[in-house]
């Protein structure tokens, strides 16, 4: 098939192809500036939904000028735990003993160290964590960064495991 549109650089196709692009462009800075929103269960409430936006609850928290991690918890039960939780810095080599985590990255540009490997993260990453892998997240922004991090099974008193960094 023979479509001198497709083939040839007409001023047309020069157009269409940069609004194509600024379409694109605008399309992924508002969903890049959007922290999302949480569909969940009201804290000990288990069958009483709530739907908030994550920014509400970061700007109603945000970290204080001493502080490098919040955590918040947004739900709990026996089965899971939600929370959102702020990181200025960097997060100490830690464990869980009890509990799975898979980390939704809302803000925030940085690395995930799992074990002896780290790989670059930023916002819209989605993390899996298995229980017993040691991990730390190391925000390298200029904004502390949020993540919705979920627990499965909800977490005991003694779930985070402080880990000595060996070389």
């Amino acid at each position: 098939m023979n479509n001198p549109f497709f083939f040839k650089e007409t001023p047309m196709k020069i157009l269409l192809l940069a609004v194509s692009g600024l379409l694109l462009y605008a399309v992924l800075c508002i969903n890049a500036s959007h922290a999302g929103q949480w569909l969940g269960p009201r804290q000990g409430q288990e069958h009483v939904l709530r739907q908030t936006d994550f920014g509400q609850p970061l700007a109603a928290n945000p970290l204080g000028s001493g502080e490098n991690i919040k955590v918040m918890e947004l739900s709990r039960n026996a089965r899971s735990s939600n929370v959102l939780v702020q990181v200025r810095d960097r997060e100490p080599l830690h464990r869980h003993a009890d509990s799975d985590i898979t980390v939704f990255l809302l803000r925030g540009d940085g690395g995930m160290r799992i074990g002896k490997e780290a790989l670059p993260v930023k916002a819209g990453s989605v993390i899996h964590i298995p229980r017993g892998a040691v991990h730390a997240y190391i925000n390298r922004g200029p904004e502390p960064a949020a993540a919705l991090v979920v627990y499965n099974p909800a977490p005991g008193p003694k779930d985070r495991i402080l880990v000595a960094d060996k070389p």
